[in-house]
């Protein structure tokens, strides 16, 4: 490294220069810069010759080391807190002390070897494996990009299929990269075999695992099979493993890269001239001739849903009128939520489209941001483009039987409220289909008029006041009428002469 670090400085580099170029922190290279070389002679013989912080537990961990050669040293560390309560050593301290003491006193760290069993190769058209990798790569200018590769190989006859990003893969591109896969085999197998990948897999809770909401609905309509490799289980789908490994390492590196759909181009161009047309070390075979076989025995994917699914996914709506992606919340207008509702996603490079896959009609637009837990608001210009303010009146006006009273209680409503206009709208039209009687909607109506209530909120308790108020004049009354007993039934009272009243009367005055 000293010898390396002088040769660079003859050269003329300066010492970043010969960082960048022997991949050496730069504190590393401006210590030894202009340290002659008999004080790095000493220097070296003083570092050999030192003491170790590490030295007074040395007799320790010599005796665990070779009572539990397996042991780690994280273990290790955590054995000698507990016998002295309180140590100056780091994890990268002890890590390379115990990697000295396995050298000198010879005790190897033992691992415990798995055994495998091959197994035959699945039929034609029956099994595919999916991964990826990503690897970082120069650019012309010198700059270090990493990109990311989505890799599908065919069980049977090794096919493969590589596609690839300049950003990490999302659900929706990860969708997109099979429907490219299955448009390149001409069709897809019965069962898909992958890795618990954040992507397509929540949780594998025991054995009935749940999906991300996009990849799930990707299931259900493509109605091919899933095989979930166990987690730190690379061997299960190891053809994959060596399809990855090779696209990396045969392909992408050392090449500059210049942008993300030239690169794909070669890799395409590299996939017919070496990836798919040189002779598999295990099979002995070429996997394009055998392909032309497997190929038959594929499934045949629509084009309409490879384009549908390709392009847009669905996502819940939620009680405060937002959708998820990509950690990110984004509003959809007042009044959209309903349970259960969904909205899908047409994403075009940094815009996204948010829309009724069922009506079509288009609740918003918003810029993608790669920002994470952000509340990205609606754009005036975009907050509502199928249902404009003018269309929404219309509709309300419709709704409310286009008497004169709903016109001054909707123009009461845009004086009062002209910033949630709209949304008072909304609330109104849902209201109104809600399908009340016409008589309890005039009465609302002229009532919010007469009062000067100029409120969609008060338009809906009006409605509601006045449906109770039917009702209690429709029920009938609980009190019942009082019955003469059956004694009195069929008598008639005595019915004195008035003269006996005016007699009376006369007595009162004159006693008076």
């Amino acid at each position: 490294m000293y010898g390396e670090i002088q040769r660079q400085k003859k050269l003329g580099l300066n010492k970043s220069q010969a960082s960048r170029k022997l991949k050496l922190d730069i504190k590393t290279i401006r210590k030894y810069w202009d340290l002659p070389p008999d004080e790095y002679s000493l220097t070296l013989e003083e570092t050999r010759s030192r003491c170790k912080k590490a030295d007074i537990y040395e007799k320790e961990l010599v005796e665990w080391l070779k009572e539990y050669p397996d042991i780690s040293t994280a273990q290790l560390h955590d054995w000698l807190k507990e016998k002295y309560k309180k140590i100056d050593l780091s994890d990268r301290t002890l890590r390379l002390y115990v990697a000295h003491l396995r050298e000198e006193y010879g005790i190897p760290k033992t691992e415990a070897a798995r055994q495998y069993e091959a197994l035959e190769d699945p039929p034609m058209g029956f099994q595919a494996q999916v991964d990826m990798g990503e690897i970082w790569l120069e650019r012309a200018t010198g700059n270090r990009v990493k990109v990311y590769c989505f890799a599908m190989v065919l069980s049977h006859s090794r096919y493969k299929y590589v596609f690839w990003s300049d950003k990490p893969f999302t659900t929706l591109q990860f969708i997109a990269a099979h429907n490219k896969a299955f448009e390149y085999f001409g069709g897809r197998p019965e069962e898909l075999a992958y890795d618990q990948d954040k992507v397509l897999a929540v949780s594998e809770n025991h054995g009935d695992i749940i999906y991300t909401e996009g990849f799930q609905r990707y299931i259900d309509m493509m109605k091919f099979k899933v095989y979930l490799c166990r987690p730190a289980d690379p061997a299960t789908k190891g053809r994959i493993e060596a399809v990855v490994k090779f696209v990396k390492y045969n392909f992408a590196k050392h090449r500059i890269f210049d942008n993300i759909t030239d690169f794909n181009s070669l890799c395409l161009s590299w996939l017919e001239r070496t990836g798919n047309a040189k002779v598999h070390e295990t099979t002995k075979k070429v996997p394009a001739e055998v392909f032309a076989l497997e190929k038959q025995h594929l499934i045949p994917v629509p084009y309409n849903e490879i384009k549908f699914t390709n392009d847009s996914l669905t996502y819940h709506v939620r009680k405060d009128n937002t959708i998820i992606y990509r950690q990110n919340r984004y509003r959809v207008p007042v009044g959209t939520y309903k349970p259960g509702k969904i909205v899908q996603i047409l994403l075009d490079e940094d815009r996204m489209k948010l829309f009724d896959g069922d009506t079509g009609e288009i609740y918003a637009y918003h810029k993608v941001s790669c920002d994470k837990g952000r509340l990205i608001p609606l754009n005036h210009a975009d907050r509502d483009l199928n249902n404009t303010l003018e269309t929404l009146y219309q509709k309300a006006f419709e709704l409310l039987l286009y008497t004169d009273n709903a016109r001054l209680l909707l123009d009461g409503i845009r004086t009062a409220k002209p910033r949630y206009f709209r949304d008072q709208l909304g609330v109104i039209i849902k209201v109104c289909e809600g399908n009340p009687e016409k008589s309890i909607l005039r009465q609302s109506i002229d009532y919010c008029v007469l009062k000067n209530l100029w409120s969609a909120g008060d338009f809906k308790s009006s409605i509601l006041y006045f449906e109770e108020l039917q009702k209690q004049l429709s029920r009938p009354s609980s009190i019942d009428k009082p019955k003469l007993p059956e004694k009195y039934k069929g008598m008639k009272p005595k019915v004195r002469d008035i003269n006996e009243y005016t007699k009376a009367m006369e007595g009162c005055a004159v006693n008076e």
